[in-house]
């Protein structure tokens, strides 16, 4: 059985190809944009969501498909992301999902839902990472 272990929104990451280990850059929590909403808006904003899935059991081997799906405030959807983890040969996996940007048209939190489908036709939501958007008006 897959458990998830962390989800986190940041600018960069880094992996040491000697220890696999990750440096995580910038985490990002919230965005301040000057300006006023624009609707359709498209903010480039580099940035990645990585998760990490490990085994349950460490001796029981897993595969499963992860789903990552974006939230505005409003609440529109859409499904940024689908990628298959698999923990047959290994003990964790890494999923990075990288970003050139984000569509932002409203002020608000929004999400970057994460499910794992794991054995079953069901999707279990594992996180819910927030990304608060500040508009500010330009100062004269």
């Amino acid at each position: 059985m897959i458990e998830h272990i962390w989800s986190i929104l940041c600018s960069r990451s880094v992996i040491d190809y000697e220890t696999n280990n990750v440096s995580i850059q910038d985490v990002v929590e919230q965005i301040t944009i000057n300006g006023e909403p624009v609707d359709n808006g498209f903010l480039p904003f580099p940035f990645e969501l990585i998760t990490l899935w490990g085994r349950k059991d460490n001796h029981e081997t897993a595969k499963g498909i992860e789903k990552v799906t974006f939230i505005t405030p409003s609440g529109k959807t859409d499904v940024i992301s689908e990628a298959e983890i698999d923990l047959i040969n290994v003990e964790r996996h890494r999923q990075r999902v990288k970003f050139p940007g984000i569509p932002i048209s409203e002020a608000g939190k929004y999400y970057f839902k994460v499910e794992l489908k794991n054995g079953s036709n069901d999707w279990k939501e594992v996180a819910a990472i927030p990304l608060v958007v500040v508009f500010q008006q330009k100062q004269n």
